[in-house]
């Protein structure tokens, strides 16, 4: 036989060796990439801002999906309240309710809305001006600090009552 036709086995080896490189190496890579636990990894991240994402809409829709449980809930104990409604009715946010909203404790209206210690709840008219009532700016919730990790943002526009103001309530959620 022709020594051109065969393989030699360190022919072989090389061949073995440089295909278990790659082969472990594009293994590695897609690992680290895909790994939900690696805060470096762009599933993490997508997983973060979906949970987080789901917490403030779900927060955000229960202030303005109802008028609270009980109506008075501001004149409750936070035991006895089971939903934290801003709604003077269907279309319209109560100005009053607003207030009340900031003077709960913020436990409570942490506990009530399921955002753990990491919310925050502004309003706004439409020009970005803060909504005052009885002269206190409508703000709830902690302060967001500086660099959070993570952070969204949900907003609803809501009629203010007598019906004459559009509002812009936003509610914010995020991991440090």
């Amino acid at each position: 036989m022709d020594k051109k036709g065969q393989v030699f086995t360190i022919d072989l080896l090389i061949a073995i060796f440089i295909f278990t490189l790659i082969f472990t190496s594009v293994v590695v890579f897609l690992f680290s990439i895909g790994a939900i636990s690696s805060q470096y990894s762009s599933y993490y991240a997508q997983t973060i801002s979906v949970s987080l994402n789901s917490i403030a809409s779900s927060a955000i829709n229960t202030l303005v999906g109802s008028q609270g449980t009980p109506i008075n809930w501001s004149s409750a104990p936070c035991s006895s309240i089971k939903t934290v409604g801003i709604m003077y009715n269907y279309y319209e946010a109560s100005p009053q309710k607003l207030y009340n909203l900031t003077t709960l404790p913020v436990a409570c209206l942490s506990q009530l809305l399921r955002a753990g210690d990491s919310f925050n709840i502004t309003t706004s008219y439409l020009n970005g001006t803060p909504l005052k009532v009885n002269g206190a700016v409508i703000t709830a919730g902690f302060f967001i600090p500086q660099n959070p990790a993570y952070i969204t943002s949900v907003q609803r526009f809501v009629v203010l009552y007598p019906g004459k103001d559009i509002i812009r309530m936003s509610f914010s959620e995020w991991l440090q």
